[in-house]
């Protein structure tokens, strides 16, 4: 019997880089917030005063992105074998919730303006907002560089970019109001600006949550690994194959070999795993066919002897 592990890490963008991209953009957030916060209120624009919101709740979440980032890279202990990777996927999903939790709050009350509409000073707001925008543009030049490192920098990088659609938002609306003093125009904006983040943030909670629940990550196709190491000589039989995501840059594999030749099936079969899919952190038990005992299962794909 023989076992084979290896585990990999890139260092090219480490935490230093992305840490200095979250300073940066939580202090152009809460500069510009404040701005939008007093305009809003001003002007009694719910567009502006939901983009300021929006404003706050980034500052919570490149603030958590900062946390999470310091707690990620955390040496491994015994209690934590794979170390505090997953701390990234949890901030983005908590951060993604803010997110529907916030858009819950928008709906409502750009539902009730709607009900009553509300005169709304709309120079203020467009001239407001275009500031706001160019705070969200320069958030956005900062974040870019970082944001698919990881799915928690890509979280907030996906709150700047909802941030960044929402002033355009108000922009327009801002200058439909200057012209026309259409009231509903601004809520009607609300709704459509939380439609968008609503979309997107789903599919980081998605993603997340496949994550945690140990699925298959997208893109790997376990069935065409089964095939492919039963290709290798010497292998006659896999079981307990499993493939999963540690964060959604670490994946990890684990398999039980049935063949002869150990050493050398191991070492092929890690090779080709490795090379063929970007798999680097996997453990791989070689059995001997005289001494394994095949079990029953209910679902066992052909090759397979039995699979958790």
């Amino acid at each position: 019997m023989g076992h084979t592990h290896s585990s990999s890490c890139s260092h090219g963008h480490g935490p230093a880089v992305h840490g200095k991209a979250l300073y940066i953009s939580i202090s152009i957030a809460a500069l510009f917030m404040i701005v939008e916060v007093v305009g809003g209120w001003i002007a009694n624009s719910l567009a502006l005063i939901s983009d300021a919101l929006h404003l706050f709740t980034d500052i919570g979440a490149l603030t958590l992105s900062l946390v999470v980032l310091k707690i990620a890279h955390w040496p491994k202990t015994p209690g934590m074998s794979y170390g505090y990777y997953r701390a990234e996927v949890l901030g983005a999903l908590a951060s993604s919730l803010s997110l529907w939790a916030l858009c819950g709050v928008l709906v409502y009350e750009a539902i009730m303006r709607l009900i009553v509409p509300e005169p709304v000073q709309g120079p203020l707001v467009f001239v407001i907002a275009s500031v706001g925008l160019a705070a969200n543009l320069m958030m956005m030049r900062v974040l870019h560089p970082v944001q698919g490192h990881n799915i928690n920098m890509r979280a907030a990088y996906l709150h700047v970019l909802g941030d960044v659609l929402g002033s355009v938002g108000v922009i327009l609306g801002g200058a439909l109001l200057w012209w026309t003093n259409w009231y509903p125009i601004d809520p009607i904006i609300t709704l459509l600006f939380s439609l968008g983040i609503l979309y997107g943030s789903g599919k980081i909670i998605k993603e997340s949550i496949v994550i945690l629940m140990e699925a298959t990550p997208t893109g790997v196709n376990p069935l065409k690994i089964e095939q492919d190491l039963l290709a290798i000589e010497g292998i006659e039989e896999i079981h307990d194959l499993h493939v999963w995501a540690v964060s959604n840059k670490k994946i990890a594999l684990s398999a039980h070999l049935v063949g002869r030749n150990g050493h050398k099936i191991l070492s092929q079969a890690h090779q080709m795993i490795e090379s063929k899919y970007g798999i680097s952190h996997m453990t791989l038990q070689f059995e001997d066919p005289e001494h394994f005992e095949p079990k029953y299962c209910y679902d066992c794909s052909p090759g397979s002897a039995h699979r958790e």
